[in-house]
């Protein structure tokens, strides 16, 4: 069944709202006259919809809905990579894990420190409409590692740490995921002194950044399940 992302849908419509950009999603997934379609709003609604056309129209009538519980957090703060499509290709897979925000770092050893919150918006918005998942994340401005708001336990990749263990996922958690040219010795003296950091070993290979990421979600998630 295909997804749809209006953000202004709420549990109180009876008929799902659209504007012109749905319109011309419907039209291109050609959806026809009695098809069914789930809408998200990206706040945990998940409405089931019937297509009901008539001519020069079409409606999305909802026919039961489901409100999905706001997830544990889980952050993943990641440095800004050199290649745009290999620094939104994570946001879009963090997204389709679960993630619930989003922090572009500006690490010292970045050599981009430029994103843009418009695409990175869509990217997120792409992945929950491909997958269905009900919570949008969300996008927070650049920021870099002094300023550590995100979580009450934070874990970082370190193949001198040890393997990954439920013991230190918490309900709010971060994850950190540095540069190609790793942290710089000043960054990585703020995460020893933070104490609610982790280090976790992911693995034997130097992974690039966009692996690492993955790596360290999904091993958050599957402690959590």
């Amino acid at each position: 069944m295909d997804h749809l992302y209006i953000a202004g849908c709420s549990e109180q419509h009876n008929v799902a709202p659209l504007d012109s950009d749905v319109r011309r999603h419907i039209a291109a997934l050609r959806l026809r006259d009695g098809e069914q379609v789930k809408v998200l709003n990206g706040r945990g609604l998940i409405a089931h919809c019937t297509v009901e056309r008539t001519p020069g129209t079409v409606s999305l009538v909802i026919r039961d809905r489901v409100l999905v519980p706001k997830p544990r957090g889980l952050t993943l703060v990641m440095s800004i990579l050199d290649g745009r499509d290999r620094f939104e290709f994570s946001l879009e897979k963090a997204t389709e894990l679960g993630i619930t925000r989003f922090v572009p770092l500006l690490a010292e050893k970045s050599q981009h420190h430029r994103t843009s919150e418009v695409r990175l918006q869509a990217k997120a918005i792409a992945a929950i409409t491909q997958c269905g998942v009900a919570w949008l994340p969300e996008i927070a401005p650049p920021t870099t590692i002094d300023v550590l708001p995100w979580g009450t336990r934070v874990i970082v990749g370190d193949d001198k740490g040890k393997p990954p263990s439920s013991e230190d996922i918490a309900d709010d958690l971060c994850v950190i995921v540095g540069p190609e040219g790793d942290f710089s010795e000043r960054e990585k003296n703020v995460l020893r002194a933070d104490p609610r950091t982790r280090h976790w070993a992911i693995g034997p290979n130097r992974l690039r950044a966009e692996t690492a990421a993955m790596s360290l979600i999904a091993n958050v998630v599957s402690g959590r399940s």
